[in-house]
């Protein structure tokens, strides 16, 4: 039974980590025009790049930790780098400060959006609205949170009032279409759509929104004719080029989508944007199954761009889908060697290194990973390592900072398991408690969790709870087998105690 406790630990919180992304899901990351929920945006930070603007923020901040506008301003910056855990620290310090205002409300519930926290998010772009009830940004973020959580008729009456105190703004009525469009009722969308493109003709916003919509249908013929009406504006804009292409992929047509991408590559003014580019292209004959002419694109694309990480990552990608690990890690490391802080290569080779029992260097990737791109799953991920080096000190202090970032079960089960190994029963206990009350079912749903939690229960003297969670994983071990006799054993012993 004891494998049940490294499998447990291991496993933990991964459902959405990262994996070897087949090329074309890492093409489809590229811009292409969605139906946006809200066409609000985060607040805005100071000009300043972050590397300048954060130290000298938190140096105002070192001298009076009670400055509001420099909190404010940092809490802006830590957003912007998609650190809405450091925000949200901001944040609640401005609110117990009494700054009560409009903006340090939209400020947190941008932070308790990005964390996951859907209903202190509400309250706060509630409260925003009621102290700024005008304010389109914070009226269309509200709307978009209320269609989250199947307020429709909410959102309905928030982006409602957007359009009413913003007659003049386009952004008001995408906000009241996107409303009409998670509702399905396309035609009042496309109406509402309409309003903004009058509002402001020279802008294609409205019109990507249209082509959506027609594309959610599957009329690709209106959609298409709707991104030529955006194209008749900007002939050389590059989301409607490659919007277009991906409307020729949806169906099927080889040469006009290799036409189209072409076309926007022609258009792309970077090499950056060019590359992703042709990476969504090979995606196409990836998802075509036409490997050989997806392989053609790589090969070209590295040729004349070999200073090109992300392209070496895609056809690493694309190797590993093909199950040619070898090579899939030979363009990995390549990718590294000319960007050592790209996130994509870290996490591959990270999770590559995971699977071949190299944990040590996994662990090195990782910790390099969460320190250049620090998220919730590269955290994990590390946690899971640290793991298999039985180095249950630092996977605890990992699986902490993922749930900082986002709280998750799983992320909290891993805390738990490292607790228990490092005989810290009573924390385990506690966490136990708290998974079980908070994700009911989850617990059930994870065998391996459910046995760690009882063994920490019995180690913290609770022999009723740990009773009651070995007879709940009794009948999801297999019968018969040696962990169901133990289990059976330990029932039979807690039993007599009790």
């Amino acid at each position: 039974m004891k494998r049940y406790l490294l499998a447990a630990i291991a496993a933990l919180a991964l459902a959405g980590a990262y994996v070897a992304a087949s090329p074309s899901a890492q093409a489809k990351n590229t811009a292409t025009p969605s139906p946006s929920p809200s066409p609000s945006a985060l607040p805005t930070a100071s000009p300043e790049p972050p590397d300048v603007a954060i130290p000298r923020l938190e140096a105002r901040l070192k001298a009076n930790p009670n400055d509001q506008e420099a909190l404010g301003e940092l809490a802006s910056q830590f957003l912007a780098i998609n650190r809405p855990d450091l925000a949200l620290a901001l944040t609640q310090h401005l609110l117990q400060l009494g700054a009560r205002t409009y903006q340090t409300y939209a400020l947190d519930g941008y932070a308790q959006q990005q964390l996951g926290n859907t209903n202190a998010a509400i309250g706060d772009f509630e409260q925003a609205s009621t102290l700024d009830p005008t304010n389109l940004s914070v009226l269309s973020q509200l709307a978009e949170l209320y269609l989250r959580t199947n307020r429709p008729q909410d959102a309905e009456r928030v982006a409602k009032r957007a359009v009413t105190f913003n007659k003049t703004e386009p952004r008001a009525y995408i906000a009241l279409g996107a409303v009409y469009a998670a509702e399905q009722h396309y035609d009042d969308a496309r109406a509402q759509y309409e309003l903004a493109y009058q509002q402001d003709p020279k802008s294609t916003d409205a019109l990507f929104q249209i082509a959506t919509t027609y594309a959610v249908q599957n009329n690709i013929p209106m959609a298409l004719t709707t991104i030529q009406r955006a194209l008749a504006i900007d002939p050389k804009s590059v989301d409607a080029l490659v919007f277009k292409a991906d409307l020729y992929a949806k169906q099927n047509d080889d040469a006009k989508t290799s036409a189209a991408y072409d076309d926007a590559v022609v258009a792309a003014s970077s090499d950056d944007q060019k590359v992703a580019i042709l990476m969504r292209k090979a995606g196409y004959f990836v998802d075509q199954k036409k490997y050989s002419q997806a392989d053609a694109i790589f090969q070209q694309t590295i040729a004349q761009y070999p200073r090109s990480a992300a392209a070496l990552v895609a056809y690493g990608d694309f190797q590993a889908l093909q199950r040619n690990l070898g090579k899939a890690e030979t363009e990995w490391q390549a990718a590294l060697a000319i960007d050592k802080d790209n996130p994509q290569a870290l996490a591959r080779m990270g999770q590559l290194s995971m699977q071949q029992s190299r944990y040590t260097d996994a662990i090195g990737y990782l910790k390099h990973l969460t320190q250049v791109a620090p998220d919730a799953q590269a955290f994990a991920l590390l946690g899971q390592a640290y793991s298999y080096v039985h180095d249950y000190q630092s996977s605890r202090d990992a699986c902490s900072k993922s749930f900082q970032i986002q709280r998750s079960p799983g992320t909290l089960g891993c805390i738990g398991g490292a607790d228990y190994e490092l005989k810290n029963y009573k924390e385990a206990a506690a966490i136990f408690d708290v998974i079980d009350r908070a994700a009911k079912g989850f617990l059930d749903s994870n065998p391996q969790l459910l046995y760690i939690a009882a063994k920490s229960y019995e180690h913290n003297n609770q022999r009723s709870k740990a009773l009651a969670a070995y007879k709940r994983l009794l009948p999801l071990t297999q019968k018969g087998s040696k962990d169901y006799n133990q289990i059976q054993a330990e029932i039979s012993s807690l039993s007599k105690g009790s």
